[in-house]
């Protein structure tokens, strides 16, 4: 397990640290252009090390690796998320969003359908309402103009 939690540390260092120097090159002062990627930058550069502390040898166990249901999940996601990004353009942000966080919650999470569709009204209600309406972010209309 040991050299999982390595690799995974370094995979989230490097993400971390190029997330942090862009926020950094970019930044133009407290709260502009560069301020998230830079604090989410360092949040995960201090993550990315926990990876590395040492376990002590009783709490070591081997790192199991997927099985076939793990792999078809993994694979049904990312596909999921690949059709959502080929549609929100033609259907808009919040249709596309909420047949994705439906689809993606029936299929890889394992929940009902009427429990799914509510979730995903709220997750892409909520999203439309902080990025359109208060941040002022264009997303995508569609063709049906929402």
């Amino acid at each position: 397990m040991i050299l999982a939690h390595r690799i995974c540390g370094v995979i989230l260092l490097l993400l971390a640290l190029t997330c942090w120097l862009e926020g950094v090159r970019v930044w133009d002062g407290m709260g502009g252009t560069g301020f998230l990627p830079a604090i989410l930058g360092g949040i995960f550069i201090l993550l990315g090390l926990g990876f590395f502390k040492r376990e002590p040898p009783e709490k070591r166990q081997p790192f199991p690796w997927p099985n076939r249901k793990s792999w078809r999940h993994l694979g049904l996601a990312l596909f999921i998320m690949f059709v959502y990004i080929l549609t929100v353009r033609w259907v808009g942000y919040p249709v596309a969003t909420v047949l994705f966080l439906t689809a993606l919650l029936r299929f890889t999470g394992n929940v009902r359908w009427p429990l799914g569709i509510i979730l995903g009204l709220l997750v892409a209600a909520s999203t439309f309402f902080i990025f359109k309406i208060w941040l002022n972010m264009p997303l995508p209309t569609g063709l049906i103009g929402i």
